[in-house]
């Protein structure tokens, strides 16, 4: 996740880890109606990461067709439709199947299966060998895609590869967290880590370690005062960022 929103701020496009958890949930609609309509064994989970990542493709081809203008409006469009499908699902499925959609609006993160953490593990090792196996290239379309074309690397497909790590990024927030806490959790550390580094590599070194130091140090003081687990991280991520920014603006203006 914490790479996710590194990618997504340096492409210029920090929100889209949040439209991508938002279509996640319908996603995860369409897959309890066929399970409610058919009853044919759906894992709402794939549903979820499939639906991010298509909905992060969409927005890459109308922003590489259409611009930043164009980019927006999908952005706009394509949450827009995922929760409109989720709340037509959640209107007439059965109380059972909507506590199962909510989860991933506002999820918990020790509600987790096993069988769940093995399914996320497997999605995250993927992304991190594609991200190590494109590193370079990735960065280098992030900064100067005119130059990394004309030094004939293939900018459309790894424009479009990157958007796709992006989503799946989404789409795992969305089962951990929920889609309404992505904000806090994965664009939060990245912004964070933004206003104080100094170096790509720094700052993707550093958004990973406030996700994973603030995601913890979250999830201990939601068990030590019994609070939802999900809200304590993002309120923690969000504090964090607040005070960088002030100390930053206050000290180094």
């Amino acid at each position: 996740m914490s790479i996710g929103g590194t990618l997504a701020f340096m492409r210029g496009v920090p929100y889209l880890p949040g439209e991508s958890s938002h279509a996640a949930l319908g996603g995860v609609s369409l897959a309890i109606l066929i399970v409610h309509l058919f009853s044919i064994p759906m894992d709402p989970l794939i549903w979820a990461v499939i639906f991010s990542a298509l909905s992060s493709l969409l927005v890459a081809y109308a922003g590489r067709h259409g611009g930043a203008e164009a980019l927006n409006a999908a952005l706009a469009g394509a949450m827009a439709l995922s929760l409109a499908v989720y709340a037509t699902v959640r209107a007439i499925v059965p109380a059972e199947l909507r506590a199962l959609i909510d989860t991933y609006l506002v999820s918990d993160i020790l509600f987790m299966t096993t069988l769940d953490i093995m399914q996320l593990s497997l999605i995250v090792l993927v992304g991190l060998l594609i991200l190590v196996a494109f590193y370079h290239e990735l960065m280098y379309i992030c900064f100067d895609a005119e130059g990394a074309e004309a030094m004939g690397l293939n900018v459309k497909f790894f424009d479009y590869l990157l958007f796709l790590l992006i989503g799946v990024a989404g789409g795992i927030a969305a089962k951990t967290v929920g889609s309404l806490l992505v904000f806090a959790l994965v664009i939060a550390p990245a912004a964070t880590a933004r206003e104080i580094s100094t170096s790509i590599n720094r700052f993707i070194l550093l958004t990973f370690s406030l996700t994973v130091l603030l995601g913890f140090t979250g999830l201990f003081i939601a068990l030590s005062i019994d609070w939802p687990p999900s809200g304590a991280i993002a309120l923690l991520t969000s504090a964090v960022y607040i005070i960088t920014v002030i100390i930053k603006n206050i000290f180094y203006r």
